[in-house]
């Protein structure tokens, strides 16, 4: 299929097609995964741990007084 029919029938642009292929050379995928996503956690998971026992040993605690535990 050549390229004006690809961009009729999908309705993406000919910058997004040449983008496709640069990925798909690149890679062999289509899509680029990240490779880390988000901001880095702060706490551990034992830390995410206590807080929950705190939580279930106290439910009406303040963020506060668990600020203070930790």
């Amino acid at each position: 299929i050549k390229d004006p029919a690809i961009y009729r029938y999908t309705g993406i642009s000919e910058r997004s097609m040449r983008y496709l292929r640069k990925t798909y050379r690149e890679t062999g995928e289509v899509v680029r995964t990240p490779i880390c996503t988000g901001r880095p956690r702060i706490l551990d998971s034992l830390d995410a741990n206590f807080l929950e026992a705190c939580i279930e040993r106290q439910p009406d605690i303040l963020l506060t007084e668990m600020q203070d535990q930790l």
